[in-house]
This record gives structure tokens, C-alpha cells and sequence, in this order.
């Protein structure tokens, strides 16, 4: 097994905004709507789709109080989920805010990133649009989806074997001589938009990434 098929995903956001939720439907696609959020939880996963099985584990991080637990969060993991809640804007601040500490710690070429809008149910009480999320995603050039974990398993697991996918292959670029690297990113960024039956060349000409709301 090589080193790519070994991957480290952190989940980060405000509290309440439902990381623990999002996770566990994840992984066992039951829906529990109370969690602890006083403690990180590690949990290990096997995947296996494009015929490969990637050993995956995954961190559920309660609110870091404190800037070193962050960054130390931020430099054990290869891939990121930064949620937030579609009903509170301060929530849609803050994982602005994530994303620019993971640019500047792990940079976003090296350290994919999905942008995830929880609570899609709770429409009646949003407070951050579809469109903010795409804004947010064309900037920093991330994944997007909203979804509603309380509601769909389906969105919940798509966001995440997309982010796995494109880990996985980025995990792969990292092992080839640079030589070869430049036609392998290309291929990276074709692979992930035809997920969506979107072109590479829209990646590169900095449109936006895949996204979805379901």
C-alpha cells in the first residue's frame, strides 16, 4: 500500500454548526443530533472506489480555544472539511477565516479544502445564501456543497469522496519527478470537474470549482 492511499481529513467550524453530524452521517449514515462538542474525536475509515481502498482517518475537532491547537490540527492533516451552519453568518465568517489559516499554514495547492453549508433543511432561518458559498469557493478555489446532514446521507457522502478523491491525487502528484508534475495536475483538475461533467479548463481558467446543494 503507498502513501497515498493513507489520508489524514480534519474536520474544522464554529461550534453548532453540525461538524459531529456531518461526520457521523458520513461515516455510518445515521443521523444522532446530540454530540459532545467539548473533545476531538479520531475515527478510521476504509474506502474504496476508482479501485482503490484508501485508509482514511478522520478528526472531529471541537472549537479550538487556543491558536496552537489549530495549527497543530491544520499540519496533521492532508485534506480539509470546513463547515459551517446556512443559519448563522458568523459561522460563514468564521470558516473564512479557517481557510485563510490553512492557506497560509498548509497552502491550498498542497492541502485540498471542501467548503461545506450545513443545515440546508433549516431554510426558513438562513442567513447565508447558495451564492455566498460559491463566492467564497471561486475565491479560494475550494470544493462547495450544501447539505443537509440531518436530512441526506447522500450529499454528506459525496462532499467527502470528492474531497478524498482529489487527496488522493494530489497525494499521488507529490511522488512523481517534477518533470511529469505539470501534465499531472492537469489531469488532477480534469479528473475533479468530471465529477460534475465539468471541463479542466474551466478549473484553470479560474471558474468555479465543482459545487452542489442537495
Amino acid at each position: 500500500m503507498t502513501n497515498y492511499d493513507r489520508l489524514k481529513v480534519v474536520v474544522l467550524g464554529n461550534t453548532r454548526v453540525g461538524k459531529s453530524a456531518v461526520t457521523v452521517r458520513y461515516l455510518t449514515k445515521r443521523y444522532i443530533g446530540e454530540y459532545s462538542s467539548f473533545k476531538d474525536y479520531l475515527y478510521q475509515h476504509s474506502i474504496t472506489f476508482d479501485n482503490v481502498t484508501t485508509e482514511v482517518k478522520i478528526l472531529d475537532t471541537s472549537s479550538c480555544k487556543t491558536t496552537a491547537c489549530l495549527h497543530d490540527h491544520i499540519t496533521w492533516a492532508d485534506a480539509f472539511v470546513v463547515v459551517y451552519s446556512i443559519c448563522e453568518r458568523e459561522s460563514f465568517q468564521q470558516a473564512r477565516i479557517l481557510i485563510e489559516t490553512i492557506s497560509a499554514i498548509k497552502g491550498l495547492r498542497y492541502a485540498p479544502v471542501i467548503l461545506l453549508g450545513n443545515k440546508r433543511d433549516l431554510e426558513h432561518a438562513r442567513q447565508v445564501g447558495v451564492d455566498d458559498g460559491h463566492e467564497m469557493s471561486l475565491q479560494f478555489q475550494c470544493q462547495f456543497y450544501e447539505v443537509s446532514a440531518a436530512e441526506n446521507y447522500v450529499g454528506v457522502s459525496l462532499a467527502f469522496q470528492s474531497l478524498i478523491r482529489e487527496a488522493r491525487a494530489m497525494q499521488a502528484l507529490k511522488t512523481l519527478p517534477i518533470g511529469r508534475k505539470v501534465g499531472a495536475a492537469m489531469t488532477v483538475s480534469k479528473m475533479i470537474g468530471m465529477v460534475f461533467g465539468k471541463s479542466g479548463k474551466s478549473l484553470r481558467n479560474g471558474k468555479k470549482r465543482p459545487s452542489l446543494s442537495i
